[in-house]
């Protein structure tokens, strides 16, 4: 196509239209409806900002709804511009997502991402033990998640897997490549769960942190993200051996370092610095919470924050030279790696979750009546269990931070009248909205999968309903079992 010639584009359907007015009709004039005590004028007005924005993610895009419920909040919603952007932009929270972004851009940049998985499936001590193989390959997978995101994590762990069948000689329809197709996309996606500093558990998590004015112990929940995902690895092997039972006979001669056709594991000096930066990143994240307090580097990290470590990570990449050129190359990680829909998505959250949590919206006070018929007489674990599967349901048909966001006035509303810990149901929800892989409206990664050759919507329905619930049962069993220990 010449560079005169205007690149012809389809048409945006009657629905687009009719979505974004019922988007900004709602945002707008759902507050000019009289209130329902104890909802105040001005908590009505919050909620139908919220609802419209919600309404924008589900069933139209998340960057424009979600910059029209900014200039709700600056209109109807009672928030002055400089406190609203200061609140929006301004917040950490934000700012140390888009650092994430780049820093997680970079390790993919640099080939670091194939590295990994291909380490663990070139293993010895899985030659010749398919299912061993098969488990060791979806939990790098899972790490790819947590270090990445899922989408590319997927993609990665695709292209490895055509490769296995390529030398194996599996073909498309055949049981293995469909199971694990489907494996790649479940470990990636549960994968993002690990690290609650990043993406969805991050926006999740600091929706509830705005409202409350409380964190959560990093540490702690990782531990417990990093068991679920663990079992959930092994229960998805277990129903492969006994429920979907592939044929695994092409992996028994299988020479796993064939696999690496391009020099993916011989890392250059430059792959083994960044790699170095990585785990430098996880460790100052999390050393606040081991080290003693009066320690100085721990008085360092807390007074920079975790925003703060990212971009000194960062810059201090950006500051190595590497044969003239920066080893962090700022301008093309923001273009590749910056997910703004993500970024915005995180800024209306954080000064709507503020604004619904005081006293005078009356939202608080309206959840906990409206919530009262169902969860009266019940306990607060029962409540958790509960708040989980209405994430888990929720999320195969709507954005899966938007769910968990949606859900965290009711656990702030609970846990303020029982007086209780949030932790357990906060848990069930930030895992419950990962597993969403059952329709392409779930996840981004679903919608690849949806769209996979190597599998069709038959074999995902057969298969990811009995996943979902044991990745449901799972979390319930370790959230219960470990998260009533240690919190």
């Amino acid at each position: 196509m010449s560079a005169t010639t205007p690149e012809k584009k389809a048409p945006l359907s009657l629905a687009y239209y009719v979505h974004s007015l019922v988007c900004l009709c709602i945002m707008f004039g759902f507050g000019l409806l009289d209130p329902v005590e104890p909802l105040t004028p001005l908590g009505m007005r919050l909620v139908g900002v919220f609802l419209g924005v919600l309404y924008g993610w589900v069933f139209i895009e998340i960057v424009w709804p979600s910059l029209a419920g900014l200039l709700a909040m600056m209109l109807v919603g009672g928030m002055k511009p400089v406190t609203l952007l200061n609140n929006s932009f301004g917040h950490p929270i934000v700012q140390m997502m888009f650092f994430i972004f780049v820093f997680c851009a970079t390790i993919n940049h640099y080939g670091l991402s194939r590295f990994i998985s291909l380490w663990f499936i070139t293993r010895k001590f899985v030659a010749g033990r398919p299912w061993l193989f098969s488990f060791t390959f979806l939990a790098s997978i899972f790490i790819l998640g947590a270090l990445i995101s899922a989408s590319p994590a997927a993609l990665i762990g695709w292209s490895i897997l055509y490769g296995v069948c390529e030398v194996c000689g599996y073909k498309k329809g055949d049981s293995y490549p469909t199971m694990m197709v489907f494996g790649i996309v479940f470990a990636a996606q549960i994968g993002q769960s690990m690290i609650p500093f990043k993406q969805v558990a991050l926006t999740v998590f600091s929706a509830y942190e705005t409202m409350s004015g409380m964190g959560i112990d990093y540490a702690k929940y990782m531990l417990i993200a990093c068991l679920i995902c663990l079992l959930c690895a092994l229960f998805f092997i277990v129903l492969g051996k006994y429920i979907f039972r592939p044929d695994m006979s092409k992996l028994l001669n299988l020479e796993a370092d064939k696999l690496d056709t391009d020099g993916s594991l011989n890392l250059t000096g430059v792959q083994k610095t960044v790699l170095l930066f990585l785990f430098l990143l996880v460790l100052l994240l999390l050393a606040p919470n081991f080290l003693p307090a009066d320690f100085f580097l721990t008085r360092f990290l807390k007074a920079i924050g975790n925003t703060g470590i990212v971009i000194l990570l960062v810059t201090v990449m950006a500051a190595i030279k590497v044969e003239g050129k920066p080893l962090l190359n700022f301008k093309v990680m923001v273009d590749s790696g910056v997910t703004w829909g993500i970024v915005l998505l995180l800024a209306f959250v954080q000064p709507l979750s503020g604004a619904m949590a005081k006293p005078e919206s009356g939202i608080t006070s309206f959840l906990m009546m409206a919530l009262d018929p169902i969860i009266s007489g019940g306990t607060p674990l029962t409540f958790a269990l509960f708040l989980g599967l209405a994430a888990t349901l929720l999320t195969q048909v709507m954005n899966n931070g938007a769910v968990g966001v949606a859900l965290m006035p009711i656990i702030y509303s609970y846990c303020q009248a029982a007086n209780v810990s949030p932790e357990l149901p906060l848990i069930m929800v930030v895992m419950g909205v990962h597993f969403a892989f059952l329709t392409p409206a779930a996840s981004a990664s679903a919608a690849l999968l949806h769209g996979n050759e190597w599998s069709d919507s038959k074999a995902i329905w057969k298969t990811a309903p009995a996943v979902i619930l044991m990745s449901y049962l799972v979390t319930a069993a370790i959230t219960i079992i470990v998260g009533k220990a240690i919190f």
